[in-house]
């Protein structure tokens, strides 16, 4: 679907864990999940869907985990921490114009 309007945009922010902005890491343990929040919202009455991206540092592809809504703006999504080293994690975010015209109905 091309993008008509330039001004359709998600907003994500308040991402939980973070240290300083993410200048530093969050510790975890193996076996131990990461249970990653953040607010999440459009600019318009349209419904947003967002995934948690993450991979380990010696690793180029990312995993992709659904986040799901908790209340008030507000999305979670987790993931394992299975072997030592660095993990890196971000969020994408979108329109959803299938769950805006089905609650719209």
């Amino acid at each position: 679907m091309a993008l008509i309007e330039g001004r359709r945009r998600i907003v994500i922010e308040a991402v939980r864990p973070e240290v300083d902005a993410g200048r530093f890491p969050i510790k975890r343990t193996i076996g131990e999940t990461v249970i990653v929040e953040a607010d999440v919202f459009a600019d318009r009455h349209s419904s947003p869907a967002c995934v948690l991206l993450y991979r380990r540092d010696n690793e180029t592809a990312w995993k992709e985990v659904p986040l799901r809504p908790i209340g008030n703006d507000r999305w979670q999504g987790e993931f394992r921490v299975s072997e030592p080293g660095q993990y890196f994690y971000t969020i994408e975010g979108w329109l959803d114009d299938f769950a805006t015209w089905r609650n719209d109905l």
